[in-house]
């Protein structure tokens, strides 16, 4: 009889020999019976592998299963990772993040870093609107609360209560109050500072309530007032010790301290002196939305020219205010883009209405007729809209359209003669004089490419009725000169850049027509001056734009200058900077950076 335990042990022994005897934990097997253990570890089913295992995998797999192996590895990896992308692309955002330096190229060097003396210089202008704020910002051509947490108008719109923002501080970490807001327009008010501010506060009564309380008492009604108040704060406490008269010499002009949103970092100058670049950073204690453009740099040139030059070169990100006929030097590069600034500005041909020929209206009328706009605009390559109106923005009620026919009608009965085979109008003397006047008329234009490009289209234009025209382009000095003091040209060319309530007296006043008055047309006339007197009085955006617009037909019905167009200017941004709007609808130049808070340069992800 088989002894049925000792077969068992005998069998285990043989077939199992990777398990020891438990109770003894003294059986060993032979060396090819470890390698028998272990490829049976390798290819048990149920067992996942370790990495040591993966080295022996060519031992007990074929090529075409390797190859497998791999091809479903690679498209399981790349799967994942597309399925990775896909909710990546629904969760995941680009943001604008804070960091980056922004290099804008500016003409001219500033001289007073502050609100009361910088808009006499465009450079100062632009560095007081980033590091200033005031109690009103412009949104476009409208005003909005800035400093201002609150105001109210009394019934008469004669009172005007501000209240604060209690959380606005200054750059030096000390609050904004009632007190700065009075000792900045008071600043303005004084005439030992000469500011050129001075005539919007006319007038006016200021008072500091309490802390955060202001008050504007004004002597009549003004709509447009708001507008004015969009002047920097000064911190009082550094600014009252200096004396108005030396002002402009304080070393607070070239490190200033204001309330905007951003703060003087650092200036360089050449070994002459001179200011070449200024320098802004973020400030932290700013109140609004603080900008994400860690850095401004304001490189400075003496003209355009070098300034052009840095930009192609890429030494600055930025160039503003280009003339239409210097835009077209860009807007084909792909490195940058070309945003457009609309300003409150028109291109007008002044008549000088005590000239000899251009004293009669119907003249001026024919000459009026004669000019076709479009084709002016068309020479500034579109850059510019047509305007037939006092104002830049104003829609009138008649336009003024292209007659040649009628222009020459005109001149005829007005006994300027074409002759035959001639192509100047001649005027006869009296019977008992055999003296015949040319009739030639002189345009004065400032050395400016596109305001000679205009010119050049009225002397085109205006021969085809038989006029001679002769132009003068000089310096812009000169044609001040020439204009409001000599009044010896006929017609003068001009780019006007009104001002923030867009005040009509300084070109058509009649007290502007004395010596250095601005008023070029010479046009002296009551009705005219009530009509300004009726813009200023308007109570309300309605009454105002009915004024204006009357002021604008009875101007229009006189003749004493030609309404061309509104030039649209060009602002050069590298395509690194975003954010920057196509369109700015501005009052002055430094307004582009209004919405300076919303351009950036450096992006980061962020879960939505």
């Amino acid at each position: 009889m088989l002894d049925l335990a000792r077969i068992r042990a005998w069998f285990r022994a043989v077939f199992f020999w990777l398990s020891p005897d438990k109770k003894s934990g003294n059986e060993q097997g032979p060396e090819t019976d470890r390698d028998h253990a272990l490829v049976l570890s390798v290819t048990k089913p149920t067992a996942i592998p370790t990495w040591r295992q993966f080295r022996y995998l060519g031992r007990v797999m074929k090529v075409n299963e390797i190859k497998l192996l791999i091809t479903i590895i690679t498209v399981g990896t790349i799967a994942l990772l597309a399925g990775i992308i896909l909710i990546a692309k629904d969760h995941l955002t680009i943001i604008p993040i804070v960091g980056g330096t922004y290099t804008e190229a500016v003409i001219g060097e500033p001289h007073a870093i502050n609100p009361v003396d910088a808009p006499a210089n465009e450079t100062d202008a632009d560095i007081v609107a980033l590091i200033y704020s005031g109690l009103f910002k412009m949104n476009g051509l409208e005003p909005i609360p800035d400093l201002a947490s609150s105001y109210e108008w009394s019934e008469d719109k004669k009172t005007l209560t501000v209240k604060l923002r209690e959380d606005a501080l200054f750059q030096n970490g000390e609050r904004v109050t009632a007190d700065d807001v009075q000792f900045t327009f008071e600043s303005i008010q004084d005439p030992a500072r000469a500011s050129i501010l001075a005539p919007l506060f006319r007038g006016v009564q200021i008072s500091a309530k309490d802390v955060h309380v202001v008050k504007f008492i004004l002597d009549q009604p003004d709509v447009s007032f708001l507008k004015s108040l969009t002047v920097g704060i000064m911190p009082a406490a550094l600014w009252q010790n200096i004396p108005p008269a030396n002002a402009r010499l304080a070393n607070i002009n070239l490190k200033p301290i204001g309330s905007g949103p951003y703060q003087v970092k650092s200036f360089t100058r050449d070994q002459r002196g001179v200011i070449r670049s200024y320098t802004l950073e973020r400030s932290e204690f700013y109140y609004g939305i603080k900008p994400f453009i860690q850095t401004l740099t304001f490189q400075i040139y003496p003209d355009i020219s070098p300034a052009e030059d840095a930009l192609k070169s890429d030494l600055v990100d930025g160039l503003s205010f280009l003339t239409p006929i210097e835009m077209d030097k860009f807007t084909a590069v792909t490195r940058w883009n070309t945003a457009t600034l609309n300003a409150p500005q028109q291109t007008i041909a002044f008549f000088n209405l005590k000239d000899e020929t251009l004293k009669d209206i119907k003249i001026r009328e024919a000459l009026t007729k004669a000019v076709n706009k479009n084709e002016i605009v068309d020479s500034l390559g579109g850059h510019a809209e047509i305007t037939d109106a006092a104002y830049p923005f104003l829609t009138p009620t008649t336009s003024t359209k292209t007659d040649i026919e009628g222009a020459r009608e005109i001149l005829d009965k007005a006994g300027w003669i074409l002759q035959e085979n001639q192509t100047v109008r001649v005027k006869k003397g009296t019977e008992n004089s055999a003296t015949t006047t040319q009739l030639t008329i002189n345009i004065l234009v400032p050395d400016q490419p596109d305001l000679i490009k205009v010119a050049e289209n009225l002397k085109r234009q205006w021969s085809l009725v038989g006029v001679q025209v002769e132009i003068q382009a000089e310096d812009m000095p000169t044609v001040m000169r020439r204009s409001s003091r000599d009044r010896d040209t006929q017609v003068v060319l001009w780019n006007v850049l009104y001002s923030r309530d867009q005040d009509l007296s300084p070109i058509w006043w009649s007290g502007q027509t004395s010596e250095r008055g601005t008023n070029f047309s010479g046009l002296a006339d009551k009705d005219i001056d009530e009509l300004i007197n009726k813009t200023k009085a308007a109570t309300s955006t309605e009454t105002l734009l009915q004024a204006q617009t009357t002021l604008s037909d009875k101007l229009i019905e006189k003749y004493p200058a030609i309404f061309l167009a509104r030039p649209e200017y060009g602002y050069i941004v590298s395509t690194r900077v975003k954010g920057v709007p196509e369109n700015l609808l501005i009052l002055k130049p430094s307004d582009r950076f209004q919405q300076i808070n919303e351009w950036y340069i450096k992006t980061g992800w962020r879960w939505k």
